[in-house]
């Protein structure tokens, strides 16, 4: 008798277990801000960077982010944060890695702000945000401006950030 009471309440929490209890591999996350970088002097042209480090301005701490520590490309994929709605980051051109000189190479301060959009995927997924960018610019607007080094200006090409196939905005350097 006990063998088909165990066997039964198996059974039955097998039959009890919803798709949605797994989150499958392909469910979207949250997307990253695509930045694509371009000529200032021919702004339909894409420019490399030599170097280039990214570091998250976070509570006056700045953290390197690890995957673009110093690499040469044309375009970046960079976390927004979603604990409030401005995200700040120093961008430096000829980053060295250097862990004796903060921020490392020549750096260029970019701020972004937007709203934030939580969407409910499922239950075993929770939620993921999706961002509007309403601001980009080369440098922080609680602070006097002051050169803004390298980065001539930044455009929003796309404000709506629910995806990384396209370039959410355009830095001219």
């Amino acid at each position: 008798m006990n063998k088909y009471l165990v066997l039964f309440l198996i059974i039955l929490t097998i039959y009890n277990c919803e798709s949605d209890d797994i989150c499958p591999e392909s469910t979207l996350t949250t997307p990253r801000l695509i930045v694509t970088f371009y000529d200032e002097e021919n702004p339909e042209e894409r420019k490399n960077i030599e170097s280039l480090g990214v570091y998250i301005v976070k509570n006056n701490e700045l953290m390197l982010i690890s995957e673009i520590n110093g690499i040469n490309t044309d375009s970046i994929a960079i976390p927004l944060r979603d604990d409030e709605s401005v995200s700040n980051f120093k961008f430096c051109k000829d980053f060295s890695g250097d862990v004796t000189v903060i921020p490392s190479g020549l750096p260029n301060h970019v701020y972004f702000d937007y709203e934030i959009n939580e969407t409910f995927i499922s239950r075993a997924c929770g939620f993921i945000n999706n961002y509007n960018l309403s601001i980009a610019l080369p440098h922080d607007p609680l602070d006097t401006p002051g050169p803004t080094n390298w980065i001539s200006e930044l455009i929003i090409l796309n404000s709506s950030v629910t995806n990384e196939n396209q370039s959410h905005v355009k830095i001219l350097h």
